[in-house]
């Protein structure tokens, strides 16, 4: 092999890693609930046999403090949605120490009011990520692909800044490739080669495919 060409893929493998670092730390911050599955697409493998009961653990989880009394409350249909119930929404989600057990619950219950909730919050921003993140933990309880593929592709579409384009290409990558779901030739199908956004996904691409050793292919 060429230096230059080791070069190149020995850079791919780094950016690559660091992108796997990036994902998982992200994985742990956000959803450390639903990490196993994830991780796992990661080339990770359990080795611990001693996992809690989750939904044992959702079942016993309470409100700990006024915000997460008011997110059970709309949850459960006895207050109207409003911007204060969104914004403790996300600041619970959000804060260093969230009750995940309990949003969990109700993730997995696919709760109509959750899912009002985090439709509200993409008619703002189809682009959100962090909502785009919620429905599709909503999709591993309660598979709802199509709609999934639909709100990837017209965030993809309407995403103009590259760097957000690649994060939000490899989201819609990690949150349907378990369905059997090829997001990048997809959005490859859309773009073409000659467009800018054409360019990012064969780079997303070569990144997979170098890691996995697969020769790399111009589709």
């Amino acid at each position: 092999m060429k230096k230059k060409e080791k070069n190149i893929v020995d850079e791919i493998i780094k950016i690559k890693n660091e992108m796997v670092t990036e994902r998982m730390n992200e994985i742990f911050r956000t959803r450390p609930d639903y990490d196993r599955t994830e991780l796992a697409m990661l080339g990770f493998e359990w080795l611990d046999e001693d996992y809690p009961n989750e939904v044992e653990e959702e079942s016993n989880a309470v409100p700990e403090n006024k915000d997460q009394e008011l997110l059970v409350a709309y949850f459960d249909g006895e207050v109207e949605f409003s911007d204060k119930v969104m914004q403790v929404f996300l600041r619970e989600k959000w804060s260093d120490k969230p009750n995940y057990a309990l949003l969990r619950r109700y993730f997995r219950q696919g709760n109509d009011h959750l899912k009002a909730l985090i439709y509200h919050g993409l008619a703002i921003d189809p682009t959100d990520d962090g909502f785009l993140n919620d429905l599709s933990l909503i999709h591993e309880f309660h598979p709802m692909l199509g709609e999934l593929i639909e709100r990837y592709i017209e965030a993809c579409g309407i995403q103009e800044d590259l760097d957000s384009f690649s994060e939000l290409a490899q989201d819609f990558f990690y949150n349907t490739t378990l369905d059997g779901y090829e997001a990048y030739n997809a959005l490859k199908e859309i773009y073409g080669s000659d467009t800018p956004k054409g360019k990012v996904i064969d780079s997303l691409v070569y990144m997979e495919e170098a890691l996995n050793g697969q020769p790399y292919v111009e589709h």
